[in-house]
């Protein structure tokens, strides 16, 4: 993969993972779209040099709006990032959680992107070569206690990602899985797990984007994977004392 002078959408593009990404990719020389929400965050982008594109994951006419905007005025657009998450962390089976904390978490982090991605596949059809890369978790392999919904969230995003790959293989789209270990942003603040610096794991994840790995994620989370998969009652262990 060449990666410069791309048409890039970010989503969740604003802040931690999404921002430090963005601003590689524009140094870069690409033209780089921000999708968000926070309307002084897109403000500040517009600064930087990004282009940005208002959107609530969670509103159907956001999302029919912003394809509009894809459609009319970047045509070129080659490059998908589903990358915006929310995680709310609860006791599911003990409290009472209000339907809409709910249904933000699955629509921002699987829903919205989803819909999203299925009005702009017609833009990316249209490039020579092109690419989703949609990011989920190593909670999409295992879930956590306390965060089964976006757990839950991420493991259909996992599902989804396999089986747009395989629907699109023969078509000029090619789709990648993103997994970040935990990571230093906004979302997983408060939290006294170890993080990894959003600038190292983007540092590292460049280089395995540019030779197309399937997944695009770092030594610990590929370990993970494999224990999920062959040792879940580990893999409950390890998140239990995160």
């Amino acid at each position: 993969m060449n990666l410069t002078h791309n048409t890039i959408l970010i989503t969740g593009g604003t802040s931690g993972i999404g921002l430090i990404l963005g601003k590689t990719l524009l140094d870069r020389g690409n033209t780089v779209i921000l999708l968000g929400r926070n309307k002084n965050k897109l403000a500040e982008a517009e600064k930087a040099g990004f282009h940005t594109i208002s959107c609530d994951l969670n509103s159907q006419e956001d999302i029919e709006n912003a394809a509009l905007q894809i459609h009319n005025h970047f045509p070129n657009l080659n490059m998908l990032f589903n990358n915006a998450g929310v995680q709310y962390n609860y006791d599911f089976t003990e409290n009472v959680i209000p339907l809409d904390k709910i249904t933000r978490e699955i629509n921002t982090n699987i829903t919205g992107q989803l819909i999203l991605t299925q009005l702009l596949i017609p833009v990316l059809s249209n490039a020579e070569k092109a690419f989703i890369i949609n990011t989920t978790s190593g909670l999409g392999a295992f879930p956590k206690n306390d965060g089964i919904v976006y757990s839950a969230s991420k493991a259909a995003m996992r599902s989804f990602t396999t089986g747009l790959r395989y629907r699109l293989k023969d078509s000029p789209i090619r789709v990648l899985e993103f997994i970040p270990p935990v990571t230093d942003t906004e979302m997983t603040e408060g939290r006294s797990e170890a993080k990894m610096a959003p600038e190292a794991l983007v540092a590292q994840i460049i280089p395995q984007l540019e030779k197309e790995r399937k997944i695009l994620t770092i030594p610990k989370m590929r370990m993970f994977l494999w224990i999920a998969f062959l040792f879940p009652s580990l893999a409950h262990k390890i998140l239990s004392k995160s």
